[in-house]
This record gives C-alpha cells, sequence and structure tokens, in this order.
C-alpha cells in the first residue's frame, strides 16, 4: 500500500530548502591539516555520533522518504558554502553522513566542527 505525503508536510519541507538553518563557521579558522588521535576524537566526538581517527558517521531516520532527501540537499549547500563535503547516503526514510579530511588522512577539527553543526540542519 502507497502512502500519500502529508500536503501541509511537504509545504514546510519545500521552505527549509530555502537553507535557513545553521550558519556555517569559517574553515580557515578550524585546523583541516591536522588529523585527530583516537583520544583526542573520542573527547571531542559530537553527540550521536560515532567513529575512528579514519572517518565519522551518522544516520538520522525520518518519516517519510522525501525528509531524508531534502535534509541530504541542506547538508550539500551548507558542504558548498565552507567547500567540505561529506559523504551523503540516502535510503529510505534515512540518511547516513560520513566526514573525513582526505588531505590529513582522517578526522580532523573540521570533520567535527561540520558535524556538530548538521544538527541545526535537521
Amino acid at each position: 500500500m502507497t502512502r500519500k505525503p502529508d500536503a501541509q508536510k511537504l509545504e514546510a519541507q519545500k521552505q527549509k530548502t530555502q537553507y535557513p538553518g545553521a550558519q556555517p563557521f569559517d574553515p580557515a579558522t578550524v585546523d583541516s591539516k591536522t588529523k585527530l588521535s583516537a583520544e583526542a576524537l573520542k573527547a571531542q566526538l559530537p553527540a550521536g555520533w560515532q567513529g575512528d581517527p579514519q572517518a565519522i558517521w551518522r544516520e538520522w531516520t525520518f518519516e517519510l522518504y522525501l525528509d531524508g532527501v531534502h535534509f541530504a540537499e541542506r547538508v550539500a549547500q551548507q558542504a558548498e558554502a565552507v567547500n567540505h563535503h561529506p559523504e551523503l547516503l540516502i535510503g529510505y526514510r534515512k540518511v547516513r553522513v560520513t566526514y573525513t579530511t582526505h588531505d590529513a588522512g582522517g578526522v580532523t577539527a573540521l570533520d567535527l566542527e561540520e558535524a556538530a553543526s548538521l544538527d541545526d540542519l535537521r
């Protein structure tokens, strides 16, 4: 059975795609060259995130498939603004975001800053 999305919810999502969410931080002020140690990562990992010194990730669940798609779009818009792009995996009502800094060979403070800012985009 196919469920038709609620028109009011779709309109609210449409408004969210205007990207009024989190204000991106200035990436020039964050160390993006130094890979964090496992201890530093554990101490600084934002709530809800998992990871190791190579990458950090988090998965969000949504009521509707399009809710997840619109969230991923907002993440992508912010990534463009700060020129730091996560891997985005969009599944059925789920979005997984993974950060790593390839030039540093793992997780840096920049990844943690970006990760922490995503709650404001939900």
